[in-house]
């Protein structure tokens, strides 16, 4: 394995760890209760709860992987970080829309169980969750990994 990827690899676990972390922290411990009840309704009220809580999360995530590279002596660009955060950002907020995730639920079989909600079970909250964990926490990281082993990365 040549320094280039081996560097790569190590941002991209690190950065995906900080992320995963991250992801708990500012969307369950940080998100303000106001921005979740509003988030997906549509007009201008929903559309600020969503870009708040998009925001706060955002930032939530961005001093978790900094933390978590920091730990672990690794320096990753800044410009990497911020790069690998904003698709993380327009991911979250397309997913936390709501919208995409129910047509993917009827386009594939599943609103029975994206619309259960009973017995302690949201079906629709762990889709959500699965889609934040399978595709936008993998590619903020993949995007950061990329973007930090660049030839020549501006720090």
């Amino acid at each position: 394995m040549t320094e280039r990827a081996l560097r790569r690899t190590m941002v991209l676990a690190l950065t995906w760890l900080g992320g995963a972390a991250g992801h708990e922290a500012g969307d369950y411990l940080v998100q303000r209760d106001a921005d979740a009840q509003s988030k997906q309704h549509r007009g201008p009220r929903g559309r600020r709860a969503l870009f708040s809580h998009v925001a706060s999360y955002a930032a939530t995530q961005l001093v978790a992987k900094l933390a978590v590279c920091r730990a672990a002596g690794t320096d990753v660009p800044l410009r990497a970080l911020v790069y690998g955060e904003l698709a993380e950002a327009v991911l979250h907020g397309v997913i936390d829309d709501g919208r995409p995730l129910r047509r993917f639920a009827a386009a594939t079989g599943k609103t029975g169980f994206h619309d259960l909600n009973t017995g302690g079970v949201c079906g629709r909250a762990l889709m959500d969750q699965a889609a934040h964990k399978a595709l936008q926490l993998p590619i903020g990281a993949i995007v950061t990994a990329l973007a930090a082993t660049r030839r020549e990365v501006a720090r």
